[in-house]
């Protein structure tokens, strides 16, 4: 399978902010004709505005992913504007980070709502007009933590681990029918979806390195919309993040909990997106890009990883006094 993506018409769910807002971008200048939606219904006439502005052709249509009806009403627009639905991307979500404990059940099932249900609800409609045309492409926008959970992030990786589930369903179901569903895999993304999560620790949370930035995740999905591959990963830290579990489940038990602490910040947590929009200006990233590896100093490291740290200084002392003693005996000959 491979289609034009010029002229393709996209739908993209969670348009206003972040990944979504980045792949409008990105599609609007290859071509593509773009029905937006997103829960803000001035962030998204800002997004279209731009676009339009810019020459691309686009319609925005205010929705919550949670609500079929609303959903229907873009999927009708989409059809009755450009008379088809190439490609429907389910790329909104909400994120919280919290021990299992901390996270109110009620916050738990808004990011079941939004996250697995959204999707669930997205791939229906799409479904609902690509069947029809006997095409079409679903791609749903998941995570790393899909194929491992991660901690202090139980409820955001249960809805990434049951679109998993959802979709290999789905998948088998529409065999033959010239429909396909992809998904993508993604590490963390420099996105504004950190600040605006609901934080239970006391700081904002932040990405764990390496993080990617939105338009390497834009050209991913554009890719998507042309083949309908199976599964595509973003970079290649998904290995080392759910290789330890293969290997065995403790050694990737260990390795989560240690690292995790890379995910707290030094910011105090504010407002949250989980139950109503922000009420801010569209954004594409989140200022977290800087970081990469190269921002987890020395004391960072101590202070998340202190016995590994101890046993990898004590490993470099003897091998430097293995090297020297060595050394000294080749001196005196």
């Amino acid at each position: 399978m491979r289609r034009r993506l010029a002229g393709q018409v996209v739908v993209l769910t969670g348009a206003s902010s972040g990944i979504g807002l980045c792949t409008a971008r990105y599609l609007a200048v290859r071509g593509c004709r773009l029905v937006l939606t997103a829960r803000s219904a001035d962030a998204l006439a800002q997004v279209r505005h731009e676009l339009v502005e810019g020459g691309a052709e686009a319609e925005a249509v205010p929705a919550d992913v949670t609500s079929e009806s609303e959903l229907r009403r873009v999927a009708d627009t989409a059809v009755e504007r450009f008379g088809r639905i190439d490609t429907w991307v389910n790329g909104a979500a909400v994120y919280a980070q919290a021990g299992v404990s901390d996270l109110p059940l009620d916050d738990y099932r808004r990011l079941i709502d939004v996250n697995l249900v959204g999707t669930i609800n997205g791939t229906r409609q799409a479904l609902r007009v690509m069947r029809r045309q006997g095409e079409g492409v679903v791609v749903q926008v998941s995570s790393i933590v899909a194929l491992r959970g991660a901690p202090w992030a139980s409820a955001y990786s249960a809805t990434k681990q049951g679109v998993d589930g959802f979709t290999e369903g789905v998948r088998a179901e529409l065999w033959g029918t010239g429909v396909r569903v992809s998904t993508l895999y993604l590490p963390a993304v420099d996105t504004p979806i950190y600040q605006h999560a609901a934080a239970r620790l006391g700081t904002v949370p932040q990405p764990p390195p390496p993080v990617a930035d939105p338009e390497r995740v834009a050209a991913a999905i554009a890719g998507l919309a042309r083949t309908g591959r199976r599964h595509q990963h973003v970079g290649r830290f998904h290995l080392l993040y759910a290789g330890p579990n293969r290997i065995s489940p403790a050694l990737g038990d260990w390795f989560v909990q240690h690292t995790v602490e890379f995910t707290r910040s030094g910011r105090p947590a504010g407002s949250n997106n989980l139950h109503e929009p922000t009420g801010l200006p569209p954004r594409v990233r989140g200022g977290w890009r800087q970081r990469g590896w190269r921002g987890v100093t020395l004391t960072d490291t101590v202070r998340v990883l202190p016995v590994e740290t101890a046993l990898g200084a004590a490993a470099l002392l003897l091998g430097a006094v293995w090297s020297g003693r060595k050394l000294w005996n080749h001196v005196r000959g």
